[in-house]
């Protein structure tokens, strides 16, 4: 697998993962805690916001946080208030974290290719990204548009850490050989799974290489559609349906 990535300004991904972090908690205010948010994940709203305060809590984990020292126990059946509170803080204090220590700055992740805190970063950044939209959703709230560079670097992160990692992590192969063409705006990737595993490199690596199917358009609904949070018809397709069918599938059993 190709280690190259699609970046994202530190900077720049500090202050969206402040702006997701507050629409997701404003989408919150008249919403009630089983709505379901659609899509693949399964969850109900006050599921998702709880979900994603275990990620908050796990990275701050990982990063060796003064802040994770304390685990936040919330009750069995907690309030739709109680589990926004807990996201909102620990966000916070993963805010605080990621500003006070450089981007290269070593620390665990998951991932063999990336060891440095800007791994966690871009990873919390996608993750409150998709789920801010299923809050928004399920909240009945209009999603706000995902700007068109942060989709990109996400499509990017979902295929090389999920799809070209996690799948190998996980043990699970593809039931047949295929290969994707993936394009979204001026970034294409190119990636291949058989029962041996998978790979994603960059087209422009192999530019003589004919997919047997090609996804893309719009990077926003890319993206979502990468994390089955929108239809196949809100992406564009052509060549082997079953090869863009099985490409979902994997997606959907590295992220679940």
């Amino acid at each position: 697998m190709n280690g190259t990535e699609v970046g994202l300004d530190y900077g720049r991904m500090l202050d969206l993962l402040g702006i997701e972090a507050q629409l997701l908690t404003a989408a919150t205010h008249d919403a009630h805690a089983d709505a379901p948010a659609l899509g693949a994940s399964g969850r109900t709203l006050g599921q998702t916001i709880r979900h994603l305060g275990d990620l908050c809590e796990d990275t701050l984990s990982w990063l060796g946080a003064t802040a994770a020292e304390q685990r936040w126990d919330l009750p069995d059946q907690p309030s739709l208030r109680e589990v926004t509170s807990r996201f909102a803080v620990r966000l916070a204090d993963l805010l605080a974290e990621f500003g006070a220590r450089p981007p290269h700055d070593r620390c665990p992740t998951w991932w063999p290719e990336q060891h440095t805190v800007r791994f966690w970063l871009r990873r919390m950044l996608h993750a409150t990204t998709v789920h801010r939209v299923d809050v928004q959703v399920a909240a009945g709230v209009l999603p706000t548009p995902i700007e068109p560079e942060v989709a990109t670097d996400g499509v990017d992160e979902v295929l090389r850490l999920w799809f070209g990692y996690r799948l190998h992590a996980l043990g699970i192969t593809a039931t047949r050989p295929c290969s994707v063409g993936v394009y979204v705006a001026d970034q294409n990737w190119l990636v291949t799974a058989d029962q041996n595993g998978t790979a994603v490199v960059s087209s422009a690596d192999v530019a003589t290489t004919t997919p047997d199917a090609v996804v893309g358009g719009d990077a926003p609904a890319v993206y979502l559609w990468m994390w089955g949070r929108l239809p196949d018809r809100a992406v564009e397709t052509s060549g082997d349906l079953d090869a863009i069918a099985q490409l979902w599938s994997l997606l959907q059993l590295a992220t679940r």
